[in-house]
């Protein structure tokens, strides 16, 4: 049911969402078609508090469009009220019968029609005061960073040329075409066979057999096929049992027990993955027992580096609003890049840093799951922006910023993920030093290929291949690469929109993957790639005591891109290292 509101940017309180939840199912697609309908006309971003949630539950669409069609939604959750002239006000009290009464807006908030009680007006007042002078209280203090550090150190980086380039052709914004169609999720899927098809083709150097025209090599050897996996068993003796496709047809590979404990074979293939064998083809020209696996992999090659000595740093999971946001810890890092040094080392890196990639959750969001209320310190998703928004200004011009969404952030639930929408963006305005772009996305910096995705499929690879482990990152993200595929399996806790390119599929082979989502750094290189996960800036959470999660918050991974692969430099809660 939440999905069904984020594709449509609209976002619920948790009050919101109980009510919705305890709704028919009637009721629920009666309102979200209400309010998809009214979307058509004012299409801005929408915080479904309870107040609006009376005015799509109490009224008709005509007169919610007659009251609210130049409402400026923004202006509102941030605070300014409605400013619009022809904006009307409708009464929010449910009830049989409704008359709209037509009214001039407040400067400073939206009024209702019908008087409520004065005692309640006033406490609510009171209430949204108090919060407003919260954040104004906090921007104050986060706006003051840059000021209060006295020293200042000589920027090497900053006479070195800005060099980013967003292959954009591999990046989702602007481009979505899904609609949840049955006919989008055959595109998807063919998309996804045809090109990671051609790249285990390229690895071998030779086409594939069609699986339909197997017949004809019935009792022959040598024979190589390319298929995405269906469904996955074990024969009574104990051999594995591989059911793949392609765009005609589907057949059996088997996987004889003893070359998987030998290692000629793998044990982990995943649904979904589209995969290679060659084989011997039984006499029924259906079934292919697998002498190998060729998987589209990655080439190796040795770790690419940069003439130039400039850093990146590398974060992720900031969780501005979560009541385990560390904003000490994280006004410590940007001091740290204004220049407040305790040792020789940092200013070094520090006047050669030229870039800060992160990769989502910048927020910690609303509504993302029930009851998250009770976690935030700040209940308003604008507000949370304007907060990093306001961090990202006190950091020194000549850093570039390249800013990836995640799970926890105000775009759609199902990746690929396009870049934050314009309503937001609207709040960076003032910065000149930051490139926002989808998730996962492909970014050339300074020289270097940077693959940036989120990493929300984490959670289901860790739960489909043993050796995968969340105290271990790069043991996760090499399996994505091995399949080059980012989310390889449908249908598990990370959502896929069907669009009709695979945005997903690893098209180039990166220098740099850089993820994040599961809190722990992590650091490694596979075949040439160097992989980072940069943890987090926010506390251990209930969920993660639950699960026995330990994050590690306040460390930030920095690279020497003239030396990839050889060093990795780490800001641990105030203290940089070399690991």
């Amino acid at each position: 049911m939440l999905e069904d509101f984020l594709n449509i940017e609209v976002l619920l309180t948790p009050e919101s969402y109980r009510r919705i939840n305890d709704m028919s199912p009637e009721e629920r697609e009666n309102l979200l078609e209400k309010v998809r309908e009214f979307k058509n006309i004012n299409d801005t971003f929408i915080l479904l508090d309870d107040y609006f949630l009376n005015i799509f539950l109490s009224h008709n669409l005509k007169d919610i469009v007659k009251a609210y069609q130049n409402c400026n939604f923004l202006k509102y959750y941030v605070g300014d009220g409605f400013l619009e002239e022809d904006t009307q006000v409708l009464d929010s009290t449910p009830s049989p019968t409704v008359e709209v009464v037509e009214s001039t807006p407040s400067e400073d908030r939206c009024e209702t029609v019908e008087d409520t009680s004065q005692e309640v007006v006033e406490e609510t007042q009171n209430t949204s005061d108090e919060m407003e002078e919260e954040r104004k209280k906090r921007l104050s203090e986060i706006k003051s960073i840059r000021n209060s550090v006295n020293r200042r150190i000589n920027y090497i980086a900053r006479d070195i040329e800005t060099k980013i380039k967003v292959y954009e052709e591999w990046d989702v914004t602007g481009k979505s075409t899904c609609e949840g169609t049955i006919e989008d999720f055959i595109k998807y899927f063919r998309d996804r066979y045809r090109r990671i098809k051609s790249m285990i083709e390229k690895k071998v150097k030779r086409k594939a057999y069609p699986l339909d025209k197997l017949h004809k090599m019935k009792g022959k050897g040598d024979v190589f096929v390319v298929g995405m996996v269906s469904d996955i068993g074990t024969t009574k003796k104990g051999h594995k049992r591989v059911e793949i496709e392609d765009e005609k047809t589907s057949i059996t590979v088997i996987l004889m027990r003893d070359k998987i404990a030998r290692g000629d074979l793998p044990e982990d293939i995943l649904l979904d993955e589209v995969v290679g064998f060659i084989g011997y083809v039984s006499n029924s020209g259906d079934i292919l027992f697998a002498d190998s696996c060729i998987r589209p992999d990655i080439t190796p090659k040795a770790p690419r580096s940069i003439e130039e000595k400039i850093y990146t740093a590398f974060l992720s999971d900031i969780h501005v609003g979560s009541k385990e946001f560390l904003g000490k810890t994280f006004k410590r890092f940007i001091e740290l890049l204004n220049g407040k040094i305790s040792r020789g080392i940092e200013e070094k890196i520090v006047s050669r840093l030229k870039y800060i990639s992160i990769a989502g959750d910048l927020i910690d969001g609303v509504g993302v799951y029930p009851g998250q209320e009770e976690d935030l310190y700040e209940i308003d998703i604008m507000a949370q922006y304007a907060e990093v928004a306001a961090y990202l200004e006190e950091i020194p011009e000549h850093i570039h910023i390249i800013i990836s969404p995640g799970n926890h952030d105000a775009v759609r639930p199902a990746e690929p993920q396009p870049a934050l929408p314009k309503k937001v963006l609207k709040l960076f305005d003032s910065l000149d030093n930051v490139t926002f772009i989808g998730n996962p996305s492909y970014v050339n910096v300074h020289g270097l290929d940077f693959l940036i995705y989120h990493g929300r499929s984490f959670d289901d690879i860790v739960g489909q291949i043993p050796s995968a482990k969340y105290t271990d990152p790069p043991s996760i993200m090499r399996e994505l690469l091995k399949r080059r595929h980012l989310c390889p399996t449908y249908g598990g806790r990370c959502p896929i929109a069907p669009e009709h390119i695979d945005y997903l599929v690893i098209h180039m082979e990166p220098d740099v993957f850089h993820a994040g989502h599961i809190h722990i750094n992590g650091y490694g290189i596979y075949k040439g790639t160097v992989m980072v996960n940069s943890g987090t800036f926010q506390e251990q959470t209930e969920f993660q005591k639950k699960m026995g999660i330990h994050p590690t918050p306040g460390r930030v991974p920095i690279l020497d891109m003239s030396r990839m692969g050889d060093v990795y430099i780490e800001w641990n809660n105030g203290k940089v290292t070399i690991l």
